[in-house]
């Protein structure tokens, strides 16, 4: 997801990608804590049994794994693009959003609010929902590309990360196209309905597939 505030003008030297030292550790911290509120999920049901604590340290290094590979993607998707119309761009993470997903996880189910991209300059509708489309069209292409290697895969981790991976940026592609402020969809859909109907209609069908729905 990514927000917009206080248009000014644009900084020269900007249009490039880069990261500050700030945006850098509040990554990390975030994918640290979507990981461990990821865990929670996935291994609930085998606290207590035998070997539980090296079921836990397993699936936090997968659950890194993904993170790496769907939320970095997406919020970078987002900052590189506006970076290249020459905007500063930057992620900012939300303590009480990261909080609030590691405490729901324990209930079996994320709602994850880990922050969000923030953009300073003068950006025009047009560009706007193009950044905003960035994000999701990103998910949407890991998606794709986990289901075309789900085909030739057959070791059980191996298939389960690319598996899970499928399943989560069609989730995530999904999600963010809901045509709800501040979700990344009420600014494409203000862009352009078609765009908008061909990604959800693409990350539907990526997600159908995943579940077994489509063949």
């Amino acid at each position: 997801m990514r927000d917009r505030y206080d248009i000014i003008d644009v900084t020269p030297g900007f249009g490039r990608a880069r990261f500050s030292r700030r945006e850098i550790i509040e990554i990390g911290i975030s994918v640290l804590a979507l990981s461990l509120a990821f865990t929670i999920v996935l291994t609930r049901s085998d606290w207590g049994n035998e070997g539980f604590v090296l079921n836990i340290l397993i699936f936090y290094g997968l659950c890194l794994i993904l993170m790496a590979l769907s939320f970095i993607p997406h919020e970078l998707g987002h900052k590189f693009l506006a970076q290249k119309y020459g905007a500063w761009s930057e992620y900012r993470m939300s303590g009480r959003g990261l909080l609030f997903s590691i405490m729901i996880s324990f209930l079996g189910f994320i709602i994850a609010a880990p922050g969000a991209v923030y953009i300073n300059g003068r950006i025009n509708e047009e560009q706007n929902g193009k950044i905003s489309a960035a994000g999701p069209i990103v998910n949407i292409i890991i998606s794709f590309i986990a289901i075309v290697c789900l085909q030739y895969v057959t070791g059980m981790w191996t298939f389960t990360l690319f598996y899970i991976l499928a399943y989560l940026n069609a989730m995530l592609a999904i999600f963010n196209l809901i045509p709800i402020p501040p979700l990344d969809g009420s600014k494409v859909i203000r862009w352009s309905i078609p765009v908008w109907i061909v990604m959800i209609v693409a990350g539907g069908l990526e997600f159908l597939f995943v579940i077994g729905v489509l063949f």
